[in-house]
C-alpha cells in the first residue's frame, strides 16, 4: 500500500505549476507569465470591484436625483390628443402619446409646452404631466424605482466587464510576447543542440 502511495505521488508531481521554485524546467518567462496571471486575477478583483460599485453608484445617484428635480402637476390639453400608433412606438410608453398642453406653476404664470399624456383625451381635457422643479418647462417622468436599480445594475456589471477585459486582455498581450520569447529561444537552443544531436544519432553507414 505504501509502495502504491509512492508511486501515486511521483505520478502527479509533474503536475507542479510551471513557474513553481521547485520546477527545475521553470524559465524566467514562465514566472512572469505567472505573475501576469496573478497581476490580472488582482486587478480584476480590486479593479472591478472599485468600477462596478463607483458606476452604480453614480447612475443610481443620477437618477435619484431626477425625482427630486421634477413635479407632477395637472395640465388642460390645447389640441385633442391624437390616438395611439404602434409606426410612432406610443405603444411602448404605457398608452401615452405627446400632446399640446397647458399648465401654470407655483407663481401662477401660464406656460405651454408638449407633455406625454394618455391617448384620446380630447381639448380641455386635464392630464397630470411632470415638469422641472420650477415648473417652467414639461420634462419626461422619472424612472421608476426599479428600473434605477436595474440601470445602476446594468452601469455595474459594465463597468466591471470593462476592467475585467483590460486586465485580462493585458494578460493575453504580454503571453503573446512571452510566447515568441520562448520559441525564439528554443531556436537558438536547437541550433546549438542539432549538431551534437544529429552526430549522435547517426549510424554505423552514416559516419
Amino acid at each position: 500500500m505504501a509502495a502504491e502511495a509512492g508511486a501515486g505521488h511521483e505520478r502527479y508531481r509533474p503536475v507542479r505549476r510551471v513557474w513553481s521554485r521547485r520546477n527545475p524546467f521553470r524559465r524566467r518567462t514562465d514566472v512572469l507569465e505567472g505573475w501576469a496571471t496573478v497581476g490580472a486575477v488582482a486587478l480584476f478583483a480590486l479593479g472591478g470591484t472599485a468600477a462596478a460599485w463607483g458606476a452604480g453608484a453614480a447612475v443610481h445617484e443620477e437618477l435619484s436625483s431626477r425625482s427630486t428635480e421634477r413635479q407632477r402637476t395637472t395640465a388642460v390639453l390645447v389640441r385633442d390628443a391624437p390616438p395611439l400608433t404602434m409606426l410612432q412606438g406610443d405603444a411602448w410608453s404605457g398608452g401615452k402619446v405627446g400632446a399640446k398642453v397647458r399648465w401654470r406653476d407655483g407663481d401662477g404664470l401660464a406656460h405651454t409646452g408638449r407633455a406625454r399624456v394618455p391617448a384620446g383625451l380630447s381639448k380641455g381635457a386635464q392630464a397630470e404631466i411632470w415638469t422641472d422643479a420650477a415648473g417652467r418647462h414639461a420634462v419626461d417622468p422619472p424612472p421608476a424605482p426599479g428600473e434605477t436599480g436595474m440601470q445602476s445594475a446594468v452601469a455595474a456589471g459594465g463597468a466591471a466587464g470593462l476592467v475585467g477585459c483590460l486586465a485580462f486582455g493585458g494578460r493575453t498581450v504580454v503571453r503573446v510576447r512571452l510566447d515568441r520569447r520562448r520559441e525564439e529561444e528554443w531556436e537558438r537552443g536547437w541550433a546549438r543542440v542539432e549538431p551534437h544531436w544529429r552526430q549522435g544519432s547517426a549510424g554505423p553507414s552514416e559516419r
